[in-house]
């Protein structure tokens, strides 16, 4: 069996006994990675964080795009997270990108204990609205506090049942339809702006 098979398969498997965890029972497809990474400059030198990686569809497009860029992917299923790996590995990228088998909570308050770099990018496909509403609200939470100031959180969905989660930790946020996907898929670009105090 091929190994692109074998990936296919462990993330369709993934998908119908962890649905809750993975969101979906097929790789996000071309039309919607390239929506998804589209903002990210091809010659950007910065952070990059990847949650809920998946096999690695977004993470090899995206590391292929920017080659100077330093991708940290995390995927909590570590089988997933293997062949997000190998997959690295096959086309040679695998020096280029940190694949790490641990939840998105626990990656991101790390990166925040550590006081280092913070990301101009977080790119998303955790299914924000399998994970209830608190624990939603709380990754979010943890999102914008991780991300640097004027960067931007890249999120998709199915639905559009947690724009307004997101729009009340991200107020300048927009929108995009992408019907070329299976299932179809919303794409939320959220950019972090602080409020600023009144006489400045």
């Amino acid at each position: 069996m091929s190994s692109a098979l074998t990936t296919h398969l462990n993330f369709f498997w993934a998908g119908l006994l962890k649905h809750g965890q993975t969101g979906g029972i097929v790789p996000s497809q071309r039309f919607l990675i390239a929506r998804m990474i589209a903002p990210v400059p091809e010659a950007y030198r910065g952070k990059i964080i990847e949650l809920g990686a998946g096999a690695g569809a977004l993470t090899l497009r995206l590391a292929a795009r920017c080659p100077q860029a330093r991708i940290l992917a995390c995927e909590i299923n570590p089988i997933l997270a293997r062949d997000n790996r190998n997959t690295l590995a096959a086309a040679g990228l695998d020096g280029r990108v940190k694949v790490l088998a641990d939840s998105a909570e626990h990656v991101l308050r790390e990166l925040g204990r550590g006081g280092s770099e913070r990301p101009d990018f977080i790119i998303s496909g955790i299914p924000l609205g399998n994970l209830g509403k608190e624990k939603a609200g709380a990754l979010l939470d943890t999102i914008r506090q991780t991300l640097g100031q004027g960067g931007m959180y890249i999120q998709f969905q199915h639905s559009l049942l947690d724009r307004r989660k997101i729009k009340a930790r991200f107020p300048n946020t927009i929108s995009t339809f992408v019907a070329l996907n299976f299932p179809p898929a919303f794409v939320y670009y959220a950019q972090k702006r602080e409020a600023v105090a009144p006489g400045r």
